[in-house]
C-alpha cells in the first residue's frame, strides 16, 4: 500500500494538484485546503489499487478501509476541524502534534480517504454504476494537469459533471464541516455494513493512554468522552494507585480486571509533585467497531457492483 500510495502521486498531487501547490515556492508555507484530495484520495486508492492488482484480497482490503474509518470515527477531533482546515492548518497541526491533537484535530489523509470512498459510491449511485471517481479523476487530470492546477471550485464542479448531479451541498458538508459523515448510501450500494459489535461489560474502562517513565506509570493521551476525560485526569499524571492498592506500569490493565463498568474509584496521582486523588466513574471499553463485511443477504445487483469495484 505504502509504494502504490507513493506511486500514485506521480499522477495525483506530481502533475494533477490543487492550484496553490505549483510552481511551488520553497521559501515559506504554501496553504491549500485541498489536502484532502490530494493526500486522502492517494490514501484511498492506495489499497484499492493493489487490490485491483490482484496482490491483496477482498477481506484485506476490506479491513485495510474498515481501519481507516475506525481511526476516523474514534477521533473526537472529527467534530472539531473540518477536512479542509485539516489541509489548510498542516503545517502547524498535522506535523506538530501535541498530546491534546486526537480531540482537536482530525488528519486529512484519514477523511479525505473516506470522504473518497463515500464520494465513489454516491457518484456510482448516481450514474447506476456507468461512472465513478475513477472517471471524475481522469477527467480532473485531462484538464487541470501540468502548471496551473485546479481550484476547489474548479474539482467539485468535475465530480458534480461527472455525477450528472450538483454536488456542491455534499462536498460542503462532508469536506467543509465537522458534521459526521453518513455511510448508508454507499453500504447499500456496495451490500456491505458494519459488524455488530458489543462493548466489553467484563472490567471497567478508565480510557488513557499510558507509557512506563522509569518505573512510573505516566498517563500520555486523555481522549475526549473517556471516563478519564470526563474525571478531570490530564496528560503527565502520573497514577500511583487505584482505590488502596498500588498500580505499577505493567499492572494496570490486571488491577482495572477488578473493577466493573460503572463503580467509582479513587485514582491517586502525582500532578507536578504533589499528590491528588481523582475520583472515576468506570466505563464500558468500546467494542471494536466500524469492521465492514459483505451482508449476508446482499442482492445480486449489490455483489455485482461490489465486484465492479474492486475490480473482481
Amino acid at each position: 500500500a505504502l509504494a502504490s500510495h507513493e506511486y500514485f502521486h506521480a499522477w495525483n498531487v506530481k502533475r494533477l494538484r490543487p492550484v496553490e501547490l505549483g510552481p511551488f515556492d520553497y521559501e515559506r508555507e504554501v496553504h491549500t485546503e485541498n489536502l484532502w484530495i490530494g493526500e486522502g484520495f492517494t490514501d484511498y486508492y492506495d489499497g484499492l489499487m493493489v487490490r485491483r492488482a490482484g496482490l491483496s484480497t477482498r477481506e484485506e482490503y476490506l479491513d485495510q478501509l474498515s481501519n481507516t474509518i475506525r481511526d476516523l470515527q474514534t477521533t473526537p477531533g472529527r467534530l472539531v476541524q473540518s477536512a479542509a482546515q485539516s489541509s489548510y492548518d498542516a503545517w502547524i497541526k498535522l506535523y506538530r502534534p501535541d498530546e491534546n491533537s486526537p480531540n482537536s484535530t482530525i488528519s486529512y489523509y484519514t477523511k479525505g480517504a473516506v470522504v473518497a470512498f463515500l464520494l465513489d459510491a454516491r457518484i456510482r449511485a448516481a450514474t447506476a454504476g456507468a461512472r465513478s471517481l475513477d472517471d471524475v479523476m481522469r477527467l480532473a487530470y485531462q484538464r487541470y494537469s501540468g502548471a496551473r492546477g485546479y481550484t476547489t471550485a474548479e474539482f467539485r464542479q468535475t465530480a458534480s459533471e461527472v455525477a450528472g448531479t450538483d454536488l456542491s451541498a455534499w462536498f460542503a458538508l462532508a469536506a467543509d464541516s465537522t458534521a459526521e459523515l453518513a455511510y448508508d448510501e454507499a453500504l447499500d450500494w456496495y451490500g456491505l455494513r458494519f459488524k455488530l459489535a458489543e462493548p466489553r461489560q467484563d472490567r471497567g474502562w478508565i480510557g488513557v493512554t499510558t507509557r512506563n517513565d522509569g518505573g512510573r506509570l505516566l498517563v500520555t493521551q486523555v481522549r475526549r468522552g473517556t471516563p478519564a476525560f470526563d474525571a478531570g485526569l490530564n496528560v503527565d499524571d502520573e497514577i500511583l494507585a487505584i482505590g488502596d492498592f498500588r498500580v505499577r506500569p505493567d499492572q494496570l490493565d490486571a488491577r482495572l480486571e477488578q473493577y466493573r463498568p460503572g463503580q467509582r474509584v479513587s485514582v491517586l496521582v502525582a500532578r507536578r509533585d504533589r499528590l491528588q486523588r481523582v475520583d472515576v466513574t468506570l466505563g464500558a471499553e468500546p467494542a471494536r467497531g466500524w469492521s465492514l463485511e459483505v451482508r449476508p443477504d446482499a442482492t445480486a445487483g449489490q455483489r455485482a457492483r461490489l465486484a465492479a469495484w474492486l475490480w473482481e
